[in-house]
């Protein structure tokens, strides 16, 4: 008897997008930024889904954020792309 395992990964992974955030802003740590709520769009027919939020870094700078998160199968995180960042 065979069972197969089918699913994805949907919700977002906000540590990662933390991450990646702090390094596209030109921040040495995370610990310089602070994050608002994320929101996700609508997702498209693959169920990937516009993300954005707020960026604030430890100087005070506020960025609008985005990125296109597209959901992992079966066991793998979702993956991110085209962050863009602007003030």
């Amino acid at each position: 008897m065979t069972s197969l395992l089918a699913g994805c990964a949907t919700n977002p992974n906000v540590l990662q997008i933390h991450k990646v955030t702090a390094e596209t802003i030109g921040l040495a740590s995370t610990d310089e930024l602070t994050m608002g709520p994320v929101t996700k769009g609508k997702e498209d027919f693959l169920v990937g889904a516009e993300l954005t939020f707020k960026a604030t870094t430890a100087k005070g700078r506020v960025f609008n954020c985005s990125t296109f998160m597209t959901p992992g199968i079966l066991l793998e995180p979702p993956t991110y792309s085209r962050l863009t960042c602007t003030k």
